[in-house]
């Protein structure tokens, strides 16, 4: 479907707002099932969000050494949702995506340990695995901070990504994975399929697809 007139602007975000970014995500990840697993289940929501935080952190650390963009929207200055996104031409190797943030490991073990980090690397490996073999745009991370949803900020960041893809014939769409079963129905709206599940580290999730429009 088309973007309503009335949606929130996106905008690029630059590094000086990625920890403002980073605390966001981790809010609006914090019941994550995939996340909870990687990063354990602590019994205080506060701490779950911090340790997110934490590895969001680290995520868009990688975003910005790769120059990889990070999009989101603004709330009167504040960061109430954000999207961490990839131009993907060929699924890269688990080794070598690991190997390729060396140097990000110690502030990731800071974020989750070592046995997070271990599980975060098993992980990853199911996911590249799993990616459209055809060159897309990689949907990594959408979230919006929960104090703000229901304000249309996620659905302007989904609608700004597909006219991106709509503007590149090279591109097959728009590809994600998510954990939560609720989102399988909120992305179908906007004109995601189901192409497929798995379950990295035992953790369902469904793999989705929005073809590119003309």
């Amino acid at each position: 479907m088309d973007a309503p007139a009335n949606r929130p602007a996106v905008a690029l975000l630059f590094p000086g707002q990625y920890r403002a970014a980073a605390a966001t995500l981790g809010r609006a990840f914090v019941n994550d099932p995939l996340l909870m697993a990687i990063a354990g289940a602590a019994p205080e929501e506060s701490e779950r969000a911090r340790r997110m935080a934490g590895l969001f952190g680290v995520m868009l650390a990688e975003q910005r050494r790769h120059g990889q963009p990070v999009v989101g929207v603004l709330d009167n200055g504040v960061v109430a949702g954000a999207a961490i996104i990839e131009q993907v031409e060929q699924a890269s190797s688990s080794l070598g995506t690991v190997l390729s943030g060396i140097t990000l490991l110690p502030a990731l073990l800071g974020a989750i340990g070592f046995d997070g980090v271990r599980r975060a690397i098993a992980a990853l490996d199911t996911l590249l695995r799993h990616r459209p073999p055809e060159p897309h745009l990689y949907l990594n991370v959408l979230g919006v901070d929960p104090a703000l949803q229901r304000r249309h900020f996620g659905a302007a960041i989904l609608d700004y990504l597909r006219a991106q893809a709509r503007q590149r014939p090279d591109l097959a769409g728009v590809y994600l994975e998510t954990a939560t079963a609720a989102n399988v129905a909120y992305y179908t709206r906007f004109g995601y399929r189901v192409i497929g599940e798995f379950a990295p580290i035992g953790v369902r999730m469904w793999r989705m697809m929005q073809p590119r429009a003309a």
